[in-house]
């Protein structure tokens, strides 16, 4: 055989192995688990996805991802799918529902102070699968998570509701808690006769959805709530404010201001600013009179609890300030609705529950 024909040969088997490989891998499809796959193979974030599969009608409607029914998977009463990945952190159950605003209210008046907590606490928190509040038939609407409402009875007596749409992921359904909670506060405390436009009102609910997301570090919420267009870019002009002034201000804002929104590059909305700002200055949030359990924060496998607004992981060591003194806190154990504090002044470890206070002898 000559060199030339023997160099073709070698050509034409490395070819045939080649080929071969190419054909065959090593992804199983995420979807239906057929593999190793060949042909086209589809990816997304969750891995492979076969050419069957891809052409699925039912998608889930959080990821994207071609849903087969009954596999792990979940349907909302309203027809949306949520694929397998994506059920273990999406909220389907009321109790679960009511359990993440309960902790979204909590962690708000930990971070806020009780300027931002409700003089009617009772809230009814409901799921539904139907978002019929929602403006997405409509070429211009938006697809919107919650609605709250507030009954005043004659005698100033309030009742509130909130309903948010089931199937929404953990951290999406708390920064739309915190959203509602926001809106029942400004029902609560907005004065007779005040006037602040819709864009200004559903900026300052972001603003708080924003700020809870910022305390549990979720980037990701961060960058959805900024780039919302639901508030028309009302967000972004609240956040200078925010930024220059505080949050508590914003709050302020709402009871005691007059103009409809935040019109930073006037000189009318200069002068309420250096007022209101002194209101603060001359009225700081009195401290604490005893240890009280805020909350607990859930980060994955961390925990943290808010004593008097100061965070603890368990085995820290942090001062407090409260009325009579800085006293130094030792977080021993923190549980599922409790907290097991080494306290100086006391001679046995002191367990706090959520929303118990202890005062020091």
């Amino acid at each position: 055989m000559t060199s030339l024909r023997l160099l073709a040969l070698i050509l034409f088997l490395f070819a045939a192995v080649f080929n071969s490989a190419a054909e065959e891998t090593n992804y199983f499809c995420v979807v239906c688990g057929q593999g190793p796959l060949g042909g086209r193979i589809w990816i997304s974030k969750w891995g492979a996805i076969c050419d069957d599969c891809y052409k699925l009608e039912n998608r889930c409607a959080l990821c994207g991802l071609p849903v087969r029914e009954g596999e792990g998977t979940a349907k909302t009463g309203d027809g949306r799918f949520i694929c397998k990945f994506d059920k273990k952190d999406a909220v389907l159950d009321a109790d679960a529902a009511k359990e993440i605003f309960t902790d979204a209210r909590q962690d708000l008046a930990s971070l806020f102070g009780p300027g931002f907590a409700l003089q009617f606490p009772e809230v009814s928190v409901n799921l539904f699968d139907v978002d019929y509040w929602s403006e997405k038939g409509r070429s211009d609407g938006l697809h919107k998570f919650g609605f709250s409402s507030t009954h005043k009875t004659p005698s100033g007596k309030c009742t509130h509701q909130v309903v948010m749409l089931s199937g929404q992921l953990r951290d999406n359904l708390a920064a739309t808690a915190a959203h509602e909670y926001a809106h029942l506060w400004i029902n609560e405390n907005l004065p007779a006769g005040r006037v602040i436009d819709g864009d200004t009102v559903e900026a300052i609910c972001e603003l708080s959805a924003y700020e809870l997301m910022d305390a549990r570090k979720r980037p990701a919420q961060l960058k959805r709530i900024l780039e919302n267009p639901y508030t028309h870019g009302a967000i972004l002009k609240l956040r200078e404010v925010e930024r220059e002034h505080g949050f508590r201000f914003v709050l302020n804002w709402v009871k005691e201001g007059s103009a409809p929104n935040f019109e930073t590059t006037t000189t009318a909305f200069a002068a309420p600013i250096k007022i209101l700002a002194l209101t603060f200055t001359n009225k700081p949030v009195p401290l604490p009179e005893a240890l009280k359990l805020g909350g607990l924060l859930l980060e994955g496998q961390m925990r943290h609890a808010i004593v008097c607004g100061v965070a603890f992981a368990a085995g820290e060591t942090k001062k407090i300030k409260l009325q009579r003194g800085a006293v130094e806190v030792r977080c021993r154990e923190i549980r599922r609705n409790e907290v097991l504090l080494d306290v100086e002044g006391f001679s046995a470890p002191v367990t706090l529950k959520i929303g118990e206070e202890k005062y020091l002898p």
